[in-house]
């Protein structure tokens, strides 16, 4: 099997504090609402959630099983989210986001995140054709929860 490897990195400062930033990282409205096109998140136990992502591959609706994992998990400050993303005869997507939140004093905090992609089967191949769009899509995820804080 042929893997490829995207890393993505970035970090936000919040006008929230660490506690309000952690409940909101692990509640699965929250999370549905910031991957795009994601029908649902079910939680399946205190680590293990469950979604469905609906992609367009040319003309071509599809949806993606996505099952995450919380590895590593130090309440408030970080944890690991893994994902595996099964489409079929195409091959999975692996990803892993390491989530740092830090208190910044007087109610702020900072996210940092630094995530790795890794592809396998057909998926793999064409990794490093769509590295801009998986890059987008992990920022987009991050853009919107930052922005969920600020509708809240």
């Amino acid at each position: 099997m042929q893997n490829n490897l995207i890393q993505i990195e970035d970090r936000y400062s919040l006008n929230y504090s660490r506690d309000y930033v952690w409940e909101k990282l692990n509640d699965p409205k929250i999370l549905a609402a910031c991957i795009k096109g994601c029908a649902y998140v079910d939680r399946e136990s205190p680590t293990k959630f469950k979604a469905v992502i609906r992609a367009q591959l040319g003309e071509m609706h599809k949806d993606f099983s996505v099952d995450l994992d919380v590895d590593d998990r130090h309440a408030p400050a970080s944890y690991v989210l893994g994902s595996v993303v099964s489409a079929g005869l195409f091959g999975k997507v692996k990803g892993m986001a390491d989530v740092k939140l830090k208190d910044t004093g007087e109610g702020l905090s900072e996210l940092h995140y630094m995530a790795t992609i890794e592809g396998g089967g057909l998926l793999g191949k064409a990794l490093p054709l769509i590295e801009g769009a998986a890059g987008r899509r992990v920022r987009d995820f991050f853009d919107k929860f930052v922005d969920h804080l600020e509708g809240c």
